[in-house]
């Protein structure tokens, strides 16, 4: 007599039954699924949630990762203390998702908590602490202060400038922050504190040195920060692994010109890009590309953004001449790069519209409107989204990272 566990198996499965009895075959099928369909999952049984929360299965999906970002974070203008963000989904124009969040009250925080990266699926805010923000799975992270340690001889507080993220899956599930502090008795003098998220503690990197550089506005590609010096001075590039600081070679600036007229500096698909716009004619620039060796900058894409105006005459400040920098209202909030190159776009806010450009053949569509600013108003006002650049833009990468 055969026993009970004999007569109760199936001797011809169904296919669901045989994909849901062989772990290796479902992994495989979940390594393809989009994230949010995970997450779905994960409350389907105990079992399902094991597999996708699974160390070894979250790092086989980042050899299967989708960097290009779903969506933007806008920032808009207001006095509270947890403003509203403008979600701009980078999927579906006509039926956009539902936005991860729209305000950051993921933490209690009494002070002005404000996003100040976005790095891989993560991102870096500040309020009165420091937090790791995962806005698809809702788990963060408050980071312990870095200590104030004092600098010798003249025994001065360091006093902390600006935070970095470093986080790259496909390398480990660990992140970095890199917390660049100034002396208060030292001028344009710089030292380097690094937590990392696997000892949950921080160190100092290095000797102290001189820079004039915006840390605040730090990029994390191929393994390093970099920063942008917009007075003509060295721009520098930090290689977080090997705590190596390097000088970043740049464009010339122009003949006439003192300073840099940054307008754009992001990463995509691991490309590092940059964008200057001089003069006489802002609507035609050039879109730079570091070399992955750092021997220097290349043109990837030459734009003209001339149609623009006549179809949005709104762009214009009719009030200026049009030899004057600042005749035409536009900045970049992205630079997308596509699987398929030739799919590759910026995106563009002009006064009231969200703007999607084509590098391939130029042409251009609107994608969301925004509260415009009354034209009598010299600043922004309650609820207008910022009009100061891509800073004020962040990316939403759908990340099952752990915080």
């Amino acid at each position: 007599m055969a026993d009970a566990s004999t007569a109760k198996r199936n001797p011809n499965p169904s296919p669901s039954e045989t994909v849901a009895n062989n772990d290796d075959l479902l992994n495989q099928i979940l390594l393809y699924l989009p994230i949010r369909s995970l997450l779905r999952f994960k409350s389907v049984s105990k079992h399902w949630l094991s597999l996708i929360t699974n160390p070894h299965f979250l790092h086989l999906r980042t050899t299967h990762p989708n960097p290009r970002p779903s969506g933007l974070f806008l920032y808009r203008y207001s006095h509270q203390i947890h403003p509203d963000f403008d979600f701009l989904s980078l999927l579906n124009y006509e039926s956009p998702s539902k936005p991860p969040f729209k305000a950051l009250t993921f933490v209690h925080d009494p002070s002005d908590l404000r996003i100040l990266q976005s790095c891989n699926g993560l991102l870096l805010c500040r309020g009165l602490h420091l937090y790791i923000y995962n806005p698809t799975t809702s788990q963060f992270a408050t980071l312990p202060q870095p200590p104030r340690r004092v600098l010798t001889p003249l025994r001065c507080f360091t006093t902390f400038y600006a935070y970095n993220l470093a986080f790259d899956p496909s390398k480990s599930p660990h992140y970095k922050v890199v917390s660049v502090n100034f002396s208060c008795g030292l001028p344009d003098h710089y030292e380097l504190e690094i937590y990392s998220s696997e000892t949950g503690l921080w160190s100092p990197s290095g000797d102290p040195f001189t820079g004039d550089v915006s840390f605040n506005l730090g990029v994390f590609w191929n393994g390093a920060l970099h920063w942008i010096s917009t007075s003509g001075g060295d721009s520098l590039y930090f290689n977080v692994d090997e705590e190596r600081l390097e000088t970043m070679p740049m464009p010339p600036i122009p003949d006439g010109w003192e300073e840099r007229r940054l307008r754009y500096f992001r990463e995509s698909r691991d490309h590092l890009h940059l964008i200057e716009i001089y003069g006489p004619h802002t609507t035609q620039f050039n879109v730079y590309e570091m070399e992955r060796d750092y021997c220097g900058w290349f043109v990837k894409y030459r734009v003209d953004i001339d149609a623009i105006p006549n179809a949005f005459p709104e762009m214009i400040r009719s009030s200026l001449d049009p030899s004057d920098l600042h005749y035409y209202q536009f900045v970049i909030l992205g630079l997308i790069r596509e699987e398929n190159d030739e799919e590759s776009f910026l995106v563009l806010h002009i006064p009231g519209k969200v703007i999607r450009y084509n590098f391939q053949d130029k042409s251009f569509r609107e994608l969301f409107d925004v509260p415009r600013r009354p034209d009598n108003e010299c600043f922004s006002f309650e609820g207008s989204l910022n009009f100061s650049g891509w800073f004020d833009a962040f990316e939403f990468i759908e990340s099952l990272a752990y915080v």
